[in-house]
């Protein structure tokens, strides 16, 4: 064989990284809770019924304006990690949706945040509330870009 014949062996190190979002505005997201306005909760089971009725629609516009983050940042989160010379293993989208996160490793069966989100709402519901309106102030204030630990130009 001539040496312009010799195979070549290309190793190549596929990096991969889980990019976490928290909740995402979105159309889809709009529907739904149009939708489950004028749903007829009859058939289901009475804790379900409850929890949507009484955690998600309830809820649903006062955590998407707090929490909740567009689309086209999540894509512009992906863009930059993809784009990243040595990209993290896992990346939240959105750092204010950390802490329930960083709940759900403290318990190893994965009831703690859903236990805690719960009691927030259903027997705390004024500290969760005035906990969302300070996070909407802290992001109307900082209104900063991310920068993924690199100073900002």
């Amino acid at each position: 064989m001539e040496d312009s014949q010799q195979p070549v062996n290309f190793f190549f190190f596929n990096r991969l990284s889980l990019i976490e979002p928290g909740p995402v505005i979105t159309e889809f997201e709009r529907k739904v809770f149009e939708d489950g306005m004028k749903m007829d909760l009859s058939a289901a089971d009475e804790e379900t019924a409850e929890m949507f009725t009484n955690i998600y629609l309830k809820n649903y516009k006062q955590i998407f304006q707090s929490l909740g983050q567009s689309a086209e940042d999540v894509a512009e989160h992906t863009v930059k990690i993809i784009l990243a010379e040595n990209p993290p293993f896992r990346h939240q989208t959105n750092t204010l949706y950390t802490p329930m996160t960083t709940l759900k490793y403290a318990d190893p069966n994965g009831d703690l945040p859903i236990d805690i989100f719960y009691k927030m709402v259903f027997q705390h519901d004024k500290i969760f509330s005035a906990s969302l309106n300070f996070i909407k102030l802290l992001r109307w204030r900082s209104r900063k870009s991310f920068d993924l630990g690199k100073p900002s130009q």
